[in-house]
């Protein structure tokens, strides 16, 4: 977490509504990336627009929806998600009700997309 109120992660939120910050400090980084769990979701979920939960097109980790991303914010004291794993147009996209961002720093990705890059600062108030 960035100043206890920004998570950051590659892909996004979770299958399960209990995982917390102290079940992602207890996981082995230092193995291959599973199929299911913790790191699979924390790698390759995705937001959505339409509420609850739905597997993922890509076959693995979810999709997510708003209302899981505010319970999840909310049960874990923080205010902010900014992940990646998408390529976006603009570089960025803003998602459930702003608590949600996504930051694709790669520009015209696999020099074909032809997208933008986009970066996150944080400034002394967040």
């Amino acid at each position: 977490t960035l100043n206890s109120g920004v998570f950051i992660c590659h892909g996004g939120l979770f299958s399960d509504d209990r995982v917390s910050l102290q079940d992602i400090e207890k996981v082995d980084r230092a193995v291959e990336p599973p199929s299911s769990g913790i790191l699979c979701d924390i790698l390759w979920s995705d937001p959505q627009e339409e509420a609850g939960r739905a597997p993922s097109k890509r076959g693995t980790g979810c999709c997510f929806g708003p209302d899981v991303t505010e319970r999840w914010l909310r049960e874990n004291g923080l205010k902010l998600l900014v992940r990646s794993h998408e390529m976006k147009e603009d570089g960025y996209d803003i998602q459930h009700n702003g608590r949600c961002i996504t930051i694709f720093s790669a520009p015209n990705y696999c020099d074909q997309m032809g997208n933008k890059g986009a970066f996150i600062r944080f400034g002394h108030d967040r």
